[in-house]
């Protein structure tokens, strides 16, 4: 049943449960205190009256008297005002001399085997002499009792000699009915269970109410995103007033919510600037169709046509592949085959392709430096011919296209430069958007698809490395960087 249990409750329980912990050793702690308290003081007081009995016997036995009776009644009315005290005397044989309880008659005669319920608490056996003195405790019909004895040597009292015929040394027994403490603490319990309720109702009031206070962050999460739409992705949660705990995961969801906005805008921009694409040749196509359908025509027109519409078909064939291939890189779904590439040779390969277009352009094409790359030559290929068609088509008559390769123990970088108008800073990152053209920084083109700087970045980001681009008055630079250890290599 815990997991259908909502959060606010197990915060509220887990609260409660931690307080009652807290307090229920706090109460075991004060409960012990005030035993060991007592027994402290239960000792000390046993101990007084022994000194007490010690005093009353020492000067009973120097009155030469040996009339036991006498100081049972001065002993009785010594301790008459102190209740729950029993005290025994015996000599070593086990003779009871004296016995005192809370209720015993002041003048009772003591016999040596008399027992009456003055003697309750003293119906323990005497310890040997070798241990005394000796404090104990039992629980003897419920009620817990204190005691301590001690022996008391006759003897060495200066008045005292063998002829008295009073015993060598007397055991005196002290010992304490506890009833009254133990009624005290009985009534600490009894409150602090009253109390222990209380703290655990007021617990979960408690823990309920800071739970929702706390986890209010939570609920607005959660409103916010039932607010969240195709068409309202400008919510955002705010920081302010939330626990600090909950700072990551809400800075988490407003990213999130920057990236779903972003991708949005850029899936509206896709979405127009294909139908836009693709709106231009499927209307060529059409108005050639009708222009040639209007009129009778001979063989020769409209095989004009024909071409014509042919052109403009591998035109929107061209273009649907490459899109289709940039679904597929965004799927992690490109079928690589890696190989030893030396970058020289191929680069140099591409630059022998491309030399009549460049020649016709009167743009010259220049390569340096030398490196080694693990990747798929085909896709590679495909990278650098998107970027060497971009700075040929972009490179003013008689300028200088150059290509360099270089490598380190971080990975290898392949730039293509050319010279040309600026790109403003703004434009840079939008450079690589499916079907974006600087056309407002550089010559108006129609030729492309627009989708060239797309494939170059998805099949550079496939090879695990990165595709950056800066432009200034002199000239514009393209830089592919591919790390050691994954698909680059030194040379």
């Amino acid at each position: 049943m815990g997991r259908y249990l909502s959060l606010t409750t197990r915060l509220s329980l887990i609260f409660s449960i931690s307080m009652l912990a807290i307090w229920s050793v706090v109460s075991l702690v004060l409960i012990q205190a005030l035993d060991h308290h007592f027994a402290r003081q239960d000792q000390t007081d046993i101990k007084g009256r022994i000194i007490l009995a010690e005093n009353f016997l020492s000067a009973h036995v120097q009155g030469n008297s040996q009339d036991w009776s006498v100081l049972q009644a001065r002993l009785s009315d010594a301790l008459s005002g102190h209740g729950g005290y029993y005290l025994q005397m015996t000599d070593l044989n086990g003779k009871t001399l004296v016995t005192v309880g809370p209720h015993s008659p002041a003048h009772m005669p003591s016999t040596p085997h008399s027992q009456s319920p003055s003697q309750a608490g003293l119906n323990r056996p005497l310890p040997v002499p070798e241990l005394l003195p000796l404090a104990e405790s039992w629980t003897e019909n419920g009620i817990r009792y204190r005691s301590m004895t001690e022996q008391f040597v006759l003897n060495a009292l200066p008045s005292v000699s063998a002829s008295t015929g009073l015993p060598d040394s007397v055991l005196i027994r002290v010992a304490l009915d506890t009833s009254y403490h133990q009624h005290f603490i009985d009534d600490i319990k009894i409150g602090l269970a009253w109390l222990t309720g209380g703290i655990a109702l007021v617990s979960v009031l408690l823990g309920w109410f800071a739970s929702r206070m706390g986890l209010t962050p939570l609920h607005s999460l959660a409103r916010l995103s039932a607010r969240v739409t195709a068409n309202r992705l400008d919510h955002r949660l705010p920081l302010a007033g939330a626990p600090a705990e909950l700072h990551g995961p809400i800075n988490a969801f407003n990213g999130m919510l920057d990236r779903l906005e972003d991708s949005f805008q850029r899936l509206t921009a896709f979405s127009s600037d294909i139908a836009h694409e693709l709106r231009t040749p499927v209307n060529s196509l059409m108005m050639q169709t009708q222009v040639a359908l209007a009129h009778p025509r001979n063989a020769e027109e409209y095989k004009e046509v024909l071409y014509a519409n042919l052109e403009t078909a591998e035109r929107l064939a061209r273009m649907i592949g490459e899109m289709l291939f940039l679904a597929k890189s965004e799927q992690g779904q490109l079928g690589m085959q890696p190989q030893p590439l030396a970058l020289a040779d191929e680069l140099d390969e591409l630059l022998e392709f491309f030399e009549p277009l460049a020649s016709e352009q009167q743009v010259r094409l220049q390569r340096r430096g030398n490196g080694c790359l693990l990747g798929d030559k085909s896709m590679l290929q495909r990278a650098f011919s998107n970027l060497l068609t971009n700075a040929i088509r972009y490179t003013p008559a008689k300028g200088e296209v150059r290509i360099a390769i270089s490598s380190n123990g971080e990975g290898t970088t392949v730039t293509v430069a050319n010279p040309g108008p600026a790109i403003p800073p703004e434009q840079w990152p939008r450079l690589f958007d499916r079907f974006y053209r600087a056309d407002s920084a550089r010559q108006p083109v129609t030729e492309g698809t627009g989708l060239g700087l797309a494939i170059a970045k998805a099949i550079i980001s496939a090879h695990g490395g990165s595709l950056s681009v800066q432009s200034d008055e002199r000239e514009t630079c393209f830089t592919a960087w591919f790390p050691t250890g994954s698909l680059a290599a030194t040379t």
